[in-house]
């Protein structure tokens, strides 16, 4: 019951822990740029969905490598009459049980039968890797849909995140940082560039001198405004003939 209890309170206040987070690593990293992209581009993903990764540890421990301990007799003896539907959404067994079947791991057949001869612990490990590679899916999903622009939608920041970080998210696994902070150079004023952490780039730009803030598709490049076209990373860096060496 104590357990549960803490539970509900830990998901009430997940976005203050989160946000908690968000700005502890920015002031660590002295990027004060967009969080979605400075967690993407560290390999730490959100705890909403770390949250599932450690809930369904739990329920592989209860379950499959320690089943003759109290908890897991008792949590046996709980649920095992209940079906998943008929839970409480409050609750920690809910949840732990939701993790597994939001990741179709079926824990009544072992889903890691090659590991039958290990220890519980490295048990435990091999499934938390597996885990990984389930929420590097969901990770990147959740990526492309927040930058996804509809037909006749403005264009938004993380739209042109995801075009400069496309080769960051291709690997399986998100939870390594991005290639470019594991070079041996300066790498926190690209990451200022690619968190939108800058004022080098124009859409980065949130207030105008008059500090009314400017819609982000009508933020042009101050170097071609009499074209108005917008002043993102690809046009900056790439296209725009004043500061762009490719050009």
């Amino acid at each position: 019951m104590l357990q549960n209890l803490r539970y509900v309170h830990s998901e009430t206040d997940i976005k203050k822990i989160q946000t908690s987070l968000h700005l502890s690593l920015a002031r660590v990293l002295h990027v004060h740029g967009d969080h979605t992209r400075l967690l993407a581009a560290t390999g730490i993903p959100t705890l909403q969905l770390t949250k599932h990764v450690h809930l369904a540890q739990l329920h592989f421990r209860l379950t499959i490598t320690r089943p003759d301990t109290l908890p897991a007799l008792l949590f046996t003896k709980l649920n095992s009459s209940f079906l998943l539907s008929n839970l409480y959404t409050s609750t920690l067994d809910y949840h732990k049980r939701h993790a597994t079947h939001t990741f179709k791991i079926d824990l009544q057949t072992d889903p890691l039968p090659h590991m039958a001869s290990q220890p519980p612990k490295n048990c435990e490990r091999a499934l938390r890797n597996m885990m990984r590679k389930f929420i590097s899916d969901l990770w990147k999903g959740q990526l492309y849909n927040a930058a996804r622009t509809h037909a006749g939608q403005p264009p938004r920041r993380k739209t042109s995140y995801i075009q400069m970080a496309n080769d960051d998210l291709q690997p399986l696994d998100l939870f390594q940082p991005a290639q470019f902070l594991r070079i041996s150079h300066n790498q926190l004023p690209f990451l200022g560039l690619r968190t939108q952490a800058t004022s080098y780039i124009s859409t980065h730009l949130h207030l105008r001198n008059t500090h009314n803030y400017t819609m982000y598709a009508e933020r042009y490049c101050l170097s071609c405004l009499l074209l108005q076209i917008l002043g993102n990373e690809t046009h900056t860096l790439l296209h725009c003939s004043h500061s762009s060496p490719l050009a």
